[in-house]
């Protein structure tokens, strides 16, 4: 297996069925073995249930988690079942760019970068009608990991990753930004930003809270002891 693309899910029944024929037609090009990885955690609107109708049309393989619950824990559950050279992470509302997906899975198979991430803040990418407040939360939540990475956009959730390097890491996060912690626990991992354009989600709602913004914030301070007192 090539790639696998792990889409955590919790009420994405309806973005399923448009995003997984999207997903598959973008890569098809490239003439590698792939699948689609759908974690989920018992969403109540069937989300697994129209994954699993949609693995009798297309690479897809689906876990439905009873008890666990958590973006971050979900993607860790996708790292584990995948058996391919690459990993990818992208959310299941529509909002990272499909097109995309080449670019950030062929500088990995090429042997160019061991981690590739969607930047919203480098030439070319950014957001499309987000408001002020939304990309002063974003720049905000930036500035906060000066001190672990220099990733231009530590918040996205678009990644590509090679599945090797996460065997060595020992990834623990809390809340939902598995990107953020898998660049800084692979600390020797080359790193390339590919510039994406954000969309917000057409179905569904968004799970940002108050709640989450906490656990970023707790987060970042275990990743801040993990620099200090296990990479110094």
């Amino acid at each position: 297996m090539d790639v696998s693309v792990i889409l955590p899910t919790y009420n994405e029944a309806e973005n399923l069925p448009i995003l997984i024929p999207q997903i598959v037609e973008a890569l098809n090009p490239l003439s590698l073995q792939i699948e689609v990885i759908v974690v989920d955690d018992r969403s109540p609107d069937n989300t697994a249930v129209v994954a699993r109708e949609l693995a009798k049309r297309y690479p897809v393989r689906v876990i439905e988690r009873l008890y666990e619950r958590g973006l971050a824990s979900a993607v860790i559950r996708g790292f584990q079942a995948s058996r391919a050279k690459v990993c990818v992470v992208m959310d299941a509302d529509g909002s990272h760019p499909i097109s995309r997906l080449p670019d950030m899975i062929l500088p990995i198979l090429e042997n160019r970068a061991d981690i590739s991430v969607g930047s919203r803040n480098i030439p070319e990418g950014g957001s499309f009608q987000w408001p002020w407040y939304r990309k002063l939360i974003s720049k905000t939540a930036a500035l906060m990991t000066l001190g672990l990475t220099k990733m231009t956009d530590p918040t996205s959730g678009f990644m590509g990753v090679k599945r090797e390097l996460l065997s060595q890491a020992y990834l623990n996060p809390i809340g939902w930004k598995i990107v953020l912690e898998v660049v800084v626990k692979c600390k020797n991992a080359r790193l390339i930003e590919i510039p994406i354009m954000f969309h917000d989600r057409q179905f569904g709602k968004s799970k940002m809270s108050f709640k989450q913004q906490v656990l970023y914030v707790m987060h970042l301070l275990r990743l801040y002891a993990y620099k200090v007192f296990f990479t110094a």
